[in-house]
């Protein structure tokens, strides 16, 4: 596959529901989680979580609610949804093709959390519509947004 540079727009406010599933050889078989994320123009991101368990994460400018490594992964969805690239390239090569949006860390604190991230976009909104996130231990992570609502 071959890819090319990204050039994504910026996108305006929205609420979307997500379904997350981890396959990791610690658990008998997939985990399963639901929410919902919120982005509001300029700098607001709401990730709740409402199944299995509550939880809930903002981040608001460089301001959040949960650890470093945490904040830093919402801090680049933010700057994905943004349009941002220019600041995930600093930490991330950024390669797109299509639909699809390909992360791989260049620093070495991230290579040692992630293999790749790859987004792939609704072609209708770009918006993400799925991101999988292959993790250094071989753990995956599939994140899938529907029901996605413009403010």
């Amino acid at each position: 596959m071959t890819f090319s540079v990204l050039i994504i727009l910026v996108i305006s406010s929205f609420t979307a529901r997500f379904t997350q599933t981890k396959q990791s050889e610690i658990f008998a078989g997939p985990q399963q989680s639901k929410g919902v994320l919120e982005y509001r123009q300029p700098d607001y991101m709401r990730w709740e979580y409402t199944e299995p368990q509550p939880l809930v994460w903002e981040i608001d400018g460089d301001k959040g609610n949960m650890n470093k490594q945490i904040s830093g992964m919402l801090m680049l969805i933010k700057q994905c949804v943004k349009g941002d690239m220019e600041a995930a390239r600093k930490s991330f090569i950024v390669e797109q093709s299509g639909d699809t949006i390909l992360l791989t860390p260049k620093k070495r604190e991230l290579q040692r959390l992630f293999r790749q991230v790859e987004i792939t976009l609704n072609p209708n909104s770009e918006i993400a519509k799925q991101v999988l996130i292959s993790e250094a231990n071989g753990d995956q992570t599939t994140i899938r947004f529907y029901d996605v609502k413009m403010l």
